[in-house]
């Protein structure tokens, strides 16, 4: 049986989370996921500055694995990553989907300001 190569897999982490989060911009941007760590990646916005016309990107959010689930993080004024908490006073950890939806919905403004 051969080998799934690990870009195999991220390449396919990274359609879907453009698929699920470039719409949200709406045309400013576009979405790159970048490799963090083994178990990780961090999902990041491109786009052009209407001021100086400079490339920008903003990292949105970090994903990490624990477990059979993701641990989602937002990075901080300070430049490091917080664990983003899911209202209970716990990290945030669940699948893919729902790690993008709680992005998409950003109830407390960590990830898209």
């Amino acid at each position: 049986m051969p080998k799934v190569r690990d870009v195999d897999v991220t390449d396919f982490t990274g359609a879907y989370v453009r698929r699920v989060l470039e719409p949200r911009l709406q045309g400013h941007g576009t979405i790159d996921v970048c490799k963090s760590s083994p178990w990780g990646f961090t999902i990041v916005h491109r786009y052009t500055s209407e001021w100086n016309g400079r490339q920008v990107a903003l990292p949105v959010a970090q994903l990490r694995s624990k477990g059979a689930k993701l641990q989602l993080y937002w990075k901080r004024a300070n430049g490091r990553w917080a664990p983003y908490e899911n209202g209970e006073d716990a990290p945030f950890a669940g699948s893919l989907e729902a790690c993008l939806k709680e992005i998409e919905h950003d109830r407390w403004g960590c990830f898209w300001g």
